[in-house]
């Protein structure tokens, strides 16, 4: 009976590690900004979950690894006293069906210097668009990883779209005085 519940649990973090281990490895990138001490603080992550009780983080699995991660890229970083927070990689860019080439190379542009602009957010704001965004968690799923209240995320991811729309908007407005200066000339 030992030996079935051994199986039991190393299949359960098996299959945690085949689903989380990619998203994992991206968010720790983006708090630690090296590839080598992500993987590090994803395999903490994961013997961290072997050491646990099935039943105890069933039902918000997702929640518990990201709030481990976090914390345990937060713990990497003080250990050398530095707090970086740096992009690991863009959004995945998905093809549009029905574009042309210029709208797709249009759409292209915009999504990255929406990345550059989203790499330029203050920190705090930085992290809950990543978590709402990149992986797909709940207010309150983030309030859990990073120990904001729910209030605070919601102001946080407020501030951000705020942000991103006022600096997206700028530029389009630059983009149309340049041509029509060109237009001018």
């Amino acid at each position: 009976m030992f030996g079935t519940k051994q199986k039991k649990k190393a299949a359960w973090v098996q299959s945690a590690l085949e689903r989380y281990e990619r998203p994992l490895l991206q968010y720790a990138m983006s708090i630690v900004g090296e590839i080598e001490r992500a993987r590090d603080v994803v395999q903490e992550t994961f013997m961290r979950l072997h050491n646990q009780e099935q039943e105890n983080i069933e039902g918000h699995l997702s929640q518990w690894l990201f709030t481990v991660c976090r914390n345990c890229a937060l713990k990497s970083l003080k250990k050398e006293d530095r707090y970086i927070y740096v992009e690991a990689q863009e959004f995945e860019t998905k093809r549009c069906e029905g574009l042309t080439p210029l709208m797709e190379l249009e759409r292209k542009e915009r999504v990255e210097r929406l990345m550059e602009l989203v790499k330029e957010l203050p920190k705090n704001q930085y992290e809950v668009v990543r978590l709402r965004f990149h992986h797909h968690h709940s207010y309150q799923e983030i309030s859990e990883i990073t120990g904001l209240s729910v209030g605070n995320v919601g102001f946080l991811l407020n501030a951000a779209m705020r942000n991103l729309r006022g600096k997206m908007d700028r530029d389009d407005k630059d983009e149309k005085i340049i041509y029509l200066k060109k237009g001018v000339a």
